[in-house]
């Protein structure tokens, strides 16, 4: 085990609006960032912070829809989380973000 990349991912985990994210991807969604942002009220940067930590950590990777690059799960975050709190993430989060 890497413990650095193991910090990573648990540096990942640590804030909300990254939960939010994830809890959305969770879902089976693909949104782009346009309808991230505004769906969790965040400025560009922030999403744009939030989203290089995340892939940074290995927990999502951007893919090519159409013109648009949206965000991804990999299957890492299954790895590092119990189904039972996988699936409380899923359910706790609103379809409006909150």
């Amino acid at each position: 085990m890497d413990i650095k990349a193991l910090a990573r991912e648990f540096s990942a985990l640590g804030s909300e609006d990254r939960l939010k994210i994830l809890a959305l991807l969770l879902r089976g969604e693909l949104p782009s960032c346009g309808e991230i942002a505004r769906g969790l009220n965040l400025s560009g940067p922030a999403l744009s912070y939030h989203l290089r930590t995340l892939e940074g950590a290995g927990l999502i990777v951007r893919t090519r829809r159409g013109r648009t690059r949206c965000p991804k799960l990999t299957p890492r975050l299954g790895e590092i989380l119990r189904e039972d709190l996988l699936r409380r993430l899923k359910e706790e989060v609103g379809t409006d973000g909150t």
